[in-house]
């Protein structure tokens, strides 16, 4: 029986892997459940990044973790500016941190495992 990759990972990257998934997952229904047409949009370029990030590949989150810190200075800005929505826009704004310091850490971990196990 083959393993899945994600099961072939050290424990440190497979957790930031966790991580990166499930918040990338929860901030892409968040913003579909905004209903905005923006939020939308914004769902829909979450969506083009979910197949690599389910598949670990290295290359995805390494641009998606660039769209996501843009997300989360979004999200902020609208929190500061918008007191009536302000703890909805922290809320989505922190899940976009969590879900770049997930993929971040994934990048990360990962690489070095991969670079320990060719020494």
């Amino acid at each position: 029986m083959a393993e899945c990759g994600f099961y072939r990972q050290r424990p440190l990257s497979r957790y930031a892997r966790a991580l990166a998934v499930t918040a990338h997952t929860l901030l892409l229904l968040a913003l579909m459940a905004r209903g905005s047409s923006l939020s939308w949009l914004g769902a829909l370029l979450l969506a083009v990044s979910l197949p690599g990030i389910l598949r670990g590949r290295i290359y995805t989150y390494q641009w998606s973790s660039m769209l996501i810190a843009c997300y989360c200075a979004l999200w902020l800005a609208e929190g500061w500016a918008d007191p009536a929505r302000r703890v909805v826009a922290f809320a989505i704004a922190g899940l976009a941190a969590a879900d770049f310091i997930g993929q971040v850490l994934y990048v990360r971990w990962r690489n070095r495992e991969e670079t320990g196990r060719a020494a």
